[in-house]
């Protein structure tokens, strides 16, 4: 199969050179320096023979090539022998050659040479000629669509890079059929852009809100519609090489790692189309399906882990997302038909792996659950947790069958955790979160808030709104205090010795300052980093600042003496309010999200006007949509942040300038 596949990675820009021979292999390795080694092994092989001859073929080659191995069957005992000799991924010998073209493509980031293709969706055939014929001056491939209800066979035959879609049509309209793209796992990623004569704001944003990217009012342009494909075009390969890049791998496993999960389900969460389907939108019919993640806990050795990550790898469906989240755990993100198929699929994954594991190991034990992804969960990582939760209680009963997460009274939950709290913050088992700010009226520079996650038994990581109300109310809220502070100070070093500062939102309680050292221990932390010229914001609460509004006011004032600046949380439209922030010198405050999403949303704009004429800038938090982010701008909001426009997420990365 050299010269059909060499073909296939042709029209993706990869080259591809076969040889029969592992001295001939050898040789083209020191010559050529590959990006990528793909050992195909024959129909005779032996599990025990692909680590000598994956042995030999690397052996003191000076070279950072990743290593494929293409298997003649499927077999977890060639998968494992395969990913113990350090194979990046394993892989079957395909039916049709353009599907294995495809993945080796993706594995070493390769952008088609061939121009980029574009569906135009169009009824109107003046319109789809003038926006082909631009687009194919600027060297792009286009195809026009002109009934709608012929757009999944176009998608599937054409496999453009993006949609441009027109709104109202005959048969379906834009809506309806962005709907249903989303609909479909294999073009669920592809981006769609609206251009339509359609005047009313609110129809834009729900063409936004429903799983557009952009909307482009007709006429358009011909210089604006060329950059606004570009740009989205450039969106969506920056986004595939952050998940698929080759350090989203975990290298015991060659799965996913944690964070490429987390941050896929954190894209999920943060588009339009999530929080409802386009079948509530616009009542026209969209494919039945679910996502839900599958979690598998397992009782046992490395060898075990392997066995059954092997077994996992071949039993994914396309689409399907695995990825190591713990020690000795698996998550899968799956999109089934319904929660049925969701619960087969589970239920036959785990016998298989239970089935291989007491074939080739000894001892090992295996609990499976999962948990569906739903509107009332906006949190990725609570999501992963519910799935594991899900899973313990399936270890427990023995693992005999698949377990779906079962929710608990919320003053049981508080009670069964609370000694779990208190004891994971005095061992500092904490993790920083960044979340970015996004500007609305042209401020400079990059802000960010930076949040902490706990660790507390079993792996599992709680938000702050889960646990900060429990240390709150222990004489631990100082310790937790000065460990925000001083972590937040070194991510700050950090991206000033990089060459990349940040503004960075901090928050603190008002009973850590109750010590008359802190602003000196303050003062200290930052000459140890000389952080002179990059100082954080810290936020405090408006509820806390009222009922110590004394010493909250004499802090604010030593600490503007050093160049730190405060930001108020909690903002809305009480006395309270108001007294605090005429008292305190602040430069921001944040809206209380009570506010921005409650009934009294009309009289926002009043708001900010008076929290604006105190001298602070406005921060809006979370915003999940086009239509706030819009009622926000038109408010006058400075700064907006919330999962529509990235959750909260281990790096700092999101990207300002687009």
């Amino acid at each position: 199969m050299a010269e059909p596949l060499r073909a296939a990675l042709a029209t993706r820009g990869v080259s591809l050179e076969a040889c029969a021979e592992i001295a001939e292999a050898r040789a083209i390795i020191t010559a050529n320096s590959p990006s990528l080694l793909l050992l195909s092994l024959p129909p005779s092989t032996n599990p025990e023979d692909i680590g000598e001859l994956a042995g030999r073929l690397l052996a003191d080659q000076p070279t950072s090539a990743r290593l494929v191995i293409l298997i003649p069957r499927e077999d977890i005992r060639l998968r494992l022998a395969a990913l113990r000799a350090g194979a990046e991924a394993c892989l079957t010998f395909p039916s049709v050659v353009d599907e294995l073209a495809e993945r080796l493509a993706r594995l070493v980031g390769a952008r088609r040479p061939d121009p980029e293709r574009i569906l135009v969706v169009d009824d109107q055939p003046v319109a789809a000629l003038f926006a082909s014929r631009v687009l194919q001056g600027a060297g792009m491939v286009t195809e026009r669509v002109s009934d709608p209800l012929r757009v999944i066979e176009a998608l599937e035959r054409f496999n453009p890079d993006l949609v441009l879609m027109d709104l109202h049509m005959p048969g379906a309209s834009g809506i309806e059929l962005t709907g249903i793209i989303r609909g479909h796992d294999q073009f669920a990623e592809l981006p769609i852009i609206f251009l339509s004569a359609e005047l009313d704001p609110d129809l834009q944003l729900e063409a936004l809100r429903i799983g557009g990217d952009d909307f482009l009012s007709k006429p358009v342009a011909p210089d604006r519609l060329v950059s606004s494909v570009r740009e989205r075009l450039r969106r969506a390969t920056e986004r595939r090489r952050h998940i698929h890049g080759p350090e989203t791998l975990d290298p015991l496993t060659r799965l996913g790692t944690r964070e490429r999960l987390l941050k896929h389900l954190d894209w999920l969460i943060g588009q339009s189309y999530s929080g409802r389907s386009a079948s509530e939108a616009s009542g026209f019919e969209r494919r039945a399906g679910q996502r839900a993640i599958i979690y598998l806990e397992l009782m046992g050795d490395e060898e075990s882990l392997e066995v059954m990550a092997a077994e996992i790898a071949a039993r994914l469906h396309q689409g399907d997302l695995a990825a190591r989240v713990g020690e000795r755990s698996v998550a899968i993100l799956v999109w089934r038909a319904n929660h049925q198929a969701i619960t087969q699929f589970a239920q036959i994954l785990t016998f298989q792996v239970v089935k291989v594991l007491d074939q080739t190991t000894m001892g090992a034990a295996l609990g499976s659950g999962w948990y569906p992804l739903t509107g009332a969960c906006q949190d990725s990582v609570t999501l992963l947790s519910r799935a594991r939760k899900a899973a313990d209680a399936s270890l427990r009963r023995g693992g005999e069958r698949v377990a779906r997460y079962q929710p608990v009274d919320a003053r049981e939950e508080d009670e069964l955790h609370v000694s779990q709290i208190l004891e994971a913050v005095e061992d500092d088992r904490l993790q920083r979160l960044f979340e970015p700010m996004v500007a609305l009226t042209g401020l400079i520079g990059e802000r960010y808030e930076m949040t902490p996650r706990l660790c507390i038994g079993g792996g599992e990581l709680l938000s702050p709104a889960a646990f900060l109300p429990v240390v709150a109310r222990s004489d631990l809220a100082p310790r937790l205090d000065r460990w925000l502070l001083s972590s937040g100070l070194d991510a700050l070093k950090e991206r000033m010795d990089n060459g990349k500062p940040v503004l960075l939102f901090i928050h603190q309680t008002l009973l850590g300052l109750e010590d008359d050292g802190w602003i000196d221990w303050v003062r200290d932390q930052i000459n140890d980093r000389d952080l002179i010229r990059l100082r954080p914001v810290l936020q405090f609460e408006i509820t806390e600042a009222d009922q110590q509004l004394k010493l909250a006011t004499r802090r604010a004032r030593e600490l503007g003496r050093l160049g730190i600046r405060i930001c108020l949380n909690g903002i809305d439209f009480s006395e309270r309010s108001m007294r605090v922030l005429h008292a305190l010198p602040s430069a921001y405050a944040r809206i209380s999200r009570s506010v921005i999403h409650g009934p009294d949303a009309d009289s926002i704009a009043w708001l900010i006007q008076s929290v604006q004429a105190c001298g602070a800038r406005v921060i809006a938090t979370g915003v999940d949509g086009p239509t706030a982010i819009a009622q926000l701008f038109s408010a006058g909001v400075d700064l907006i942040q919330g999962p529509y426009v990235q959750p909260p997420t281990i790096a700092m990365d999101f990207e300002f300038s687009v």
